[in-house]
């Protein structure tokens, strides 16, 4: 035993008594003993608490069908609230793990004997702890002492675990029971569990409900109709809930047919909410947005005619468009609402033209006025909601053709006229057209061959635009010998083109005439006859004339007499 030393500072390092290994393991194995004792429960009830609460979390998803932000808010709870318990009673005991000297009381608390042997033995055994004056060898004798008591004493046997294992038991029941439950009903429970998680998908159910196409925005005054389909177990019908604004709630019958389930709601004027309620199934709420559809507010139309009709443009009412084909149709349309895209439909040639938007509310289109098979248009609009115009006006258009020029032949006046090889034929024409005379020509071929045969003389028309042209044209018919040959007959006829370079030119032509090639002797044969027709024609007239005047002298004296009487 080390002797005691004058020298104050020496002294009391001399003095410190070496800690009892016994000791300081006997309070470090309960320390360890108390911090797993407080982790497992921890964990333990954090086990119980979990599995329950997402068990009935899931129970009242499938009872009750809970929203997304219901089930986001119990899940957030769930977190939260696990893991504040974990934190608090398993990570914290990690980090304050309680000292000796509290594990000491805790000791002598529970082990009278030991009275206040164990703490004094490790708080006079620390370094500095003995101070000059005090007594090594009763130091020594303590902790002697106190390990002897200690020696024969379980430390650990004053941490109680039966609440662990209470616990520990019925979680490991619960979690059991959870898991055979879990396995039993799946799919129906792996559905519900990810639902739990956030996921996006349907409660499971004996039938499920599917909306093919939900409407997402309709136009106002619409009929809608509502399709839904049935998977699993099909009823004979269904039911539609729906809800508005102003309106409540509203149920409607949905009758089957096979697995597809409609209804039509009518003429539909606010935005509403809806869902299909099929056996067990239901579809999540769908919102209808109802709104106005785009229609023209205002139209305005200039017609600006073909260049070669030399007519200024007008601006025809809506009501009276008559307009001459080949003319440029210009539109201004002011919509009713604001608008993405527009186009001029030309009803009876399917044709869409899309129209310039100037801005939201102002659009500009035009199309050529075709020949024929158009009977009006109307402007379809696009807002900026996507909805399209419906039902839109039809602003009916009669065309005006541009009419092909009339062409009669005014001379020789009999369809079939004989001519010798020297004959010069005096052809007279006639041609009236609603703008001009562009082009005209004799056109002749043999009797009997192809129109496609037929040769052309080119005539001038005049030196002057017009639009009545009456012309005479001295036809040689020394060259048309070789074609026909004397006896032969040559088919004859007018054709006139009109200046129309958009739609046409437009061609008409006179009725066919006939020329006889024939002898001189023939030819005068035919003047005698024709000059004895005309005086046999005289010699009937003045006969006839004759005649007259007898019967009209005999009225008068029958009428003399009768007054005289």
């Amino acid at each position: 035993m080390s002797v005691l030393i004058d020298h104050p500072h020496r002294a009391a390092v001399e003095a410190t008594v070496a800690p009892s290994v016994l000791l300081i393991a006997k309070l470090a194995g309960l320390r360890k003993k108390i911090v797993a004792n407080s982790i497992l429960t921890a964990l333990s009830v954090a086990l119980l608490v979990g599995v329950e609460v997402l068990g009935l979390v899931m129970f009242f998803d499938w009872w009750l069908e809970l929203p997304g932000s219901v089930r986001g808010i119990l899940l957030a709870g769930q977190v939260i609230g696990l893991g504040w318990l974990l934190a608090k009673y398993a990570v914290a005991p990690l980090f304050r793990q309680p000292s000796d000297e509290e594990l000491a009381l805790a000791m002598e608390r529970a082990r009278p004997q030991l009275r206040t042997r164990l703490i004094a033995s490790i708080q006079l055994t620390r370094p500095q702890a003995v101070s000059a004056g005090m007594s090594h060898a009763l130091i020594d004798a303590l902790v002697e002492e106190t390990e002897a008591i200690a020696a024969n004493i379980d430390f650990n046997s004053i941490v109680s675990t039966e609440r662990l294992r209470t616990i520990a038991v019925s979680a490991g029941c619960v979690f059991a029971i959870a898991v055979a439950v879990f396995i039993y009903g799946r799919p129906t429970t792996t559905q519900l569990l990810r639902r739990a998680l956030l996921q996006n998908v349907p409660v499971p159910r004996k039938t499920t409900v599917d909306i093919p196409a939900p409407p997402g925005v309709v136009g106002r005054g619409d009929d809608v109709r509502i399709e839904a389909f049935a998977r699993g177990i099909v009823p004979k019908s269904g039911w539609l809930e729906v809800r508005s604004e102003g309106s409540g709630s509203q149920s409607y019958v949905m009758e089957g047919n096979g697995k597809m389930f409609s209804r039509t709601i009518e003429n539909v004027q606010t935005t509403f909410d809806y869902q299909v309620r099929l056996n067990d199934g239901r579809s999540p709420w769908f919102a209808v947005k109802v709104l106005p559809r785009p229609s023209v507010a205002r139209i305005s139309c200039e017609q600006i005619f073909p260049a070669y009709t030399q007519l200024p443009p007008r601006t025809p009412g809506m009501a009276d468009l008559s307009l001459l084909a080949g003319s440029l149709i210009r539109l201004a349309v002011v919509p009713s609402k604001d608008i993405v895209s527009g186009s001029i439909r030309l009803v009876g040639v399917d044709t869409n033209i899309a129209m310039q938007i100037i801005s939201p509310r102002e659009l500009r289109g035009e199309f050529r006025v075709p020949a024929k098979g158009m009977n009006g248009f109307a402007v379809h609009l696009r807002d900026t909601d996507g909805m399209d115009s419906a039902d839109a006006a039809i602003y009916r258009v009669d065309i005006l053709p541009d009419k092909t020029p009339a062409v009669r032949i005014t001379s020789p006046t009999r369809r079939e006229e004989l001519f010798t090889r020297q004959a010069t034929a005096l052809i007279g024409m006639e041609v009236v057209d609603d703008f001009q005379v562009a082009k005209l020509r004799l056109r002749y071929k043999a009797d009997g061959a192809e129109d496609a045969t037929a040769k052309a003389v080119e005539l001038e028309p005049g030196p002057q635009p017009v639009k009545t042209l009456q012309r005479r044209f001295d036809w040689n018919m020394s060259g048309v010998v070789a074609d026909a040959g004397i006896g032969g007959r040559i088919e004859f006829w007018i054709e006139a083109e009109d200046n129309n370079d958009v739609t046409g030119p437009g061609v008409g032509t006179s009725e066919r005439y006939f020329a006889r090639l024939v002898t001189d002797e023939e030819k005068r044969a035919d003047l005698w006859n024709r000059a004895s027709d005309t005086l046999s024609g005289i010699n009937d007239l003045a006969s006839d004339q004759e005649k007259l005047n007898q019967a009209l002298g005999t009225l008068i004296r029958e009428k003399a007499g009768n007054k005289a009487e």
